[in-house]
């Protein structure tokens, strides 16, 4: 019997699209309707302001604590990379905010990569015959790099674990830079952009901005095993050969 899984998540897309919609209809024919739907988040704004002066008063370390705060989400995962996303455009303004979250999120996917390259150094060989070495090692071989890059990419991956994970790869340490700070400025800049929305109030725009986000992120959370499997498919296709493991450094 053929799964109807794919359906169902067709219809959720299409509804949350639908709803977004009717709403951006709805709020372009009626500006007021915005306004007092949003009467509330003046005393918000209000207080999110004394904290966003009191973050600057730090001056030239208010940048260097921000970029601390996004190496920590790369590395823990507790800490929501949308909201630290967002309170770098609230902050800062949507291009320095931008600015700051792309080095945070590049240096902490650095940090992320080496202690999964150290793991693997202290792991026994057998790991090499593990299912999941085999399915991110394949991502890498034979020096195609385009795979990891789409899903860094890709709205919903889990790209703080990748980064970990590629670390048990063969990829040279230049190139998995290059493809987490790429595949990554997509998303941060869309989430900067939101932040300095907010801090604008500009709603028409974050409305629309964060509706988009959502579409995106939802669609690639539902097909993720899809286009994982997918992507391997076409990878295993265009590479033949043995799995190697992690080039000793000399």
């Amino acid at each position: 019997m053929k799964s109807t899984a794919p359906r169902r998540h067709l219809l959720v897309v299409g509804l949350v699209l639908a709803c977004l919609a009717g709403g951006a209809a709805v709020l372009l024919r009626h500006d007021d309707l915005l306004y007092q739907a949003l009467f509330h988040m003046h005393s918000v704004r209000a207080q999110g302001e004394v904290l966003r002066q009191s973050f600057l008063a730090y001056g030239h370390w208010a940048p260097m604590l921000f970029m601390a705060l996004q190496i920590m989400q790369v590395l823990i995962a507790p800490i929501p990379g949308e909201a630290s996303g967002v309170l770098g455009g609230y902050l800062f303004g949507a291009w320095p905010g931008f600015l700051y979250s792309s080095l945070g999120l590049t240096l902490g996917s650095w940090i992320a990569f080496g202690i999964g390259r150290v793991l693997w150094e202290l792991m026994p060989e057998r790991l090499m015959v593990t299912r999941l070495y085999r399915r991110f090692n394949t991502l890498v071989n034979a020096g195609a790099f385009v795979v990891p890059l789409l899903l860094f990419l890709i709205p919903g991956m889990p790209k703080d674990a990748l980064s970990y994970l590629l670390g048990f790869s063969r990829m040279p340490l230049p190139i998995f830079l290059v493809i987490a700070g790429l595949g990554r400025m997509p998303g941060t800049l869309m989430l900067s952009l939101q932040g300095a929305d907010v801090q604008a109030a500009n709603y028409r725009q974050l409305t629309v901005l964060a509706g988009i986000s959502l579409t995106l992120a939802l669609a690639g959370f539902l097909y993720r095993r899809k286009l994982l499997a997918n992507l391997l498919h076409w990878q295993r296709r265009r590479t033949r050969g043995t799995l190697q493991p992690p080039e000793d450094k000399p």
